[in-house]
């Protein structure tokens, strides 16, 4: 029986995402320039992190100048899951060359020059999206991450401050706050932090290798607590834990 396209919408605004993209990929079998349902297939491959297919759906459909702008974001936000971080920066100059108060675009290719270290870029595109939201927690974690790798520890803690105070249940942000007491050798404080995101987020195992160094460093601790954090990291498949493990943990 043909697959329709109430199907698969019905089967999209349930939330049913792998059952949904195999519906629209049977509409669009049998009429390839439903770029509704060329548009949908991509939302539904994204939700079931089928980024390589779901950018590919997003470019067929700028190719065929539909629904351009939308069609760049969203195929944006697939490069920027697959670390093509390049390529969300030529997607997001080209939508803000024309858009240049384009709040998704800005905070896009705001995390992108973040991944890329670009942290003055970064900070610039944040301010604006920050300065629209000023709630926008996950913009302020991106623009703390950016002044840390900029060395402007003040300003970091300050954004991670700020998204803790909105939502005190992120565990990327005592995490983020963490590597910067780190960074400026403030070992309890680094501690402190991880601790925090550890109690919200128990097997987050950067943070478990990270405690284990900051309690390396720290003189109130022995080496046996790092290496218990190290080995409880190499469980969960953290890499960096198991090359402590080697160097420093012969027991």
């Amino acid at each position: 029986m043909e697959a329709t396209q109430e199907e698969a919408d019905i089967l999209f605004s349930e939330g049913n995402y792998e059952a949904a993209e195999a519906k629209y990929s049977s509409v669009i079998k049998y009429e390839p320039d439903n770029h509704f349902a060329i548009f949908n297939r991509g939302l539904s491959r994204m939700e079931i992190e089928d980024y390589e297919g779901a950018y590919n759906d997003f470019t067929l459909l700028i190719k065929a100048k539909q629904n351009i702008r939308k069609a760049m974001i969203a195929r944006a936000k697939c490069s920027f899951e697959l670390q093509n971080y390049k390529g969300v920066l030529v997607d997001m100059n080209a939508l803000l060359a024309g858009d240049e108060n384009n709040m998704e675009a800005l905070e896009l290719r705001g995390n992108a020059y973040v991944k890329l270290f670009e942290n003055n870029k970064a900070v610039d595109d944040l301010d604006k999206v920050i300065r629209a939201n000023p709630n926008n927690v996950q913009a302020l974690v991106n623009r703390g991450a950016a002044y840390a790798r900029g060395k402007a520890v003040i300003s970091a803690v300050n954004d991670f401050d700020r998204a803790i105070k909105i939502n005190p249940n992120l565990p990327v942000a005592y995490f983020n706050k963490g590597v910067v007491f780190f960074m400026s050798e403030y070992w309890d404080g680094a501690i402190e932090n991880y601790n925090k995101a550890l109690e919200l987020d128990p097997e987050y195992a950067d943070a478990i290798t990270r405690r284990g160094m900051a309690k390396q460093n720290s003189p109130k601790y022995n080496l046996s607590d790092a290496c218990s954090d190290f080995k409880k990291a190499e469980r969960l498949g953290d890499e960096l834990a198991a090359e402590y493990i080697k160097e420093f943990c012969k027991n």
